[in-house]
């Protein structure tokens, strides 16, 4: 199929415009997912049971990866983001109307369900916006938007959290989401994907409409990476907050001024030398990042671990991506996001469950250390499958 892209340039308005939209919903999103584990242990939860609560959304979001594939595919993506985004909205308000933690799970299931679709569609139709010559450079910019609303995020909630409550928190966050796909209906678009033939139904789906088997190496790659944002967006302000380290919402923001300032570069090199040259030193500086979080008992190793992080996690994220979109035809560009993506949750489910079942175990000093051990492994595996693909297309 001809690639067809939507604009000649990357800094189209439609691409501007999503960028907004995206800070406005990742900052929504971001000002409830610090929280979670706290609240949950509010209504009497275990460290284990918090861990659990926090992990079973990207678990939930795992399993609506697959389908949320198939809707980008087969519908307006504009549309779908939009009812999505919106479903979003509702959901997250309904955190603030829990009355017991039975009702958390569920909650949180649903949650990650909905937002699967929504942050599925947000990234393909992203993608669409991009020139393919300056894709891991677009998506690097599409990733920053998400960035800088995480960064922002936490900081609010923790603010609202200090002053109001745990419900002034998520019912603000819902009205965010909310307001971020009405914003959404202004976006003018055209929607270039092949529809299906015959039109969508769910009975003639096939496993390679849920999943792209020949992107399987991807998923793993950045699972382990996500394992560390997982852990840290979980557990960093409860590790703050057991060694006495102030402010320690400040690596979100250090995070997100590193990535700003490194990743359209990062990107642009990127498309010129090929995934591996961000990939190889992202697994090193982010499996460095949680060794020395692991140790940390002030401040500034906690900063220094946000820098390593945003450099080495925020370059390597975007190649991946990057890497699965160019692999596949743009009528299944929705597919190679969240394929990309359903790596991304099984990372971040281990990170946020094992985190809470080893600190509980041990402590958090081993739980960021064997991350970082993890990520350092990782290194080895991409070096050697990254020279196999290479002597692959020296072959052929």
């Amino acid at each position: 199929m001809e690639d067809k892209q939507m604009p000649a340039k990357l800094w189209s308005l439609g691409f501007i415009y999503l960028l907004s939209i995206g800070v406005l919903n990742a900052t929504s999103f971001g000002m409830i997912g610090p929280l979670i584990p706290g609240f949950a242990i509010s209504l009497g939860a275990t460290l284990s049971f918090a861990g659990v609560a926090a992990g079973i959304f990207s678990f939930s979001a795992l399993i609506g990866r697959p389908f949320a594939s198939v809707i980008g595919d087969s519908f307006n993506k504009k549309r779908m983001l939009v009812i999505f985004m919106f479903l979003n909205g509702l959901v997250t308000a309904l955190y603030a109307v829990v009355p017991d933690i039975s009702w958390l799970l569920p909650i949180r299931i649903l949650h990650g369900l909905v937002f699967s679709v929504s942050g599925t569609v947000n990234f393909a139709l992203g993608a669409e916006f991009v020139p393919r010559e300056r894709l891991a450079e677009g998506i690097g910019f599409l990733g920053i938007s998400m960035i800088i609303g995480m960064a922002i995020g936490p900081n609010i909630g923790i603010f609202i959290l200090e002053n109001h409550s745990y419900q002034t928190a998520f019912l603000v966050s819902g009205v965010g989401v909310a307001s971020a796909s009405l914003f959404l209906t202004r976006l003018k678009y055209k929607d270039y994907t092949d529809p299906r033939e015959g039109g969508f139904n769910i009975g003639a789906l096939r496993f390679r409409d849920l999943f792209a088997v020949e992107l399987l190496p991807n998923v793993g790659f950045v699972a382990l990476l996500s394992l560390g944002t997982g852990l840290a967006n979980a557990y960093l302000i409860i590790l703050g907050n057991e060694r006495g380290i102030g402010n320690i919402g400040m690596y979100f923001i250090v995070h997100a001024i590193i990535v700003i300032l490194t990743r359209p570069r990062i990107g642009r090199m990127t498309d010129k030398k090929g995934a591996a040259f961000a990939i190889l030193p992202g697994y090193i500086l982010a499996g460095a990042s949680m060794i020395v979080i692991g140790q940390a008992t002030s401040l500034t190793p906690i900063l220094i671990a946000a820098v390593l992080f945003a450099v080495g996690a925020g370059g390597a994220f975007p190649a991946i991506q990057t890497d699965c979109l160019k692999r596949l035809d743009i009528s299944r560009r929705t597919l190679a996001t969240g394929t990309y993506l359903i790596g991304f949750d099984v990372g971040m489910t281990l990170g946020q469950v094992m985190g809470g079942v080893v600190s509980d175990a041990f402590n958090f000093q081993v739980a960021f250390t064997g991350a970082g051990a993890l990520m350092l492994g990782g290194f080895v595996c991409y070096y050697f499958y990254s020279r196999k693909s290479e002597r692959s297309v020296g072959v052929e």
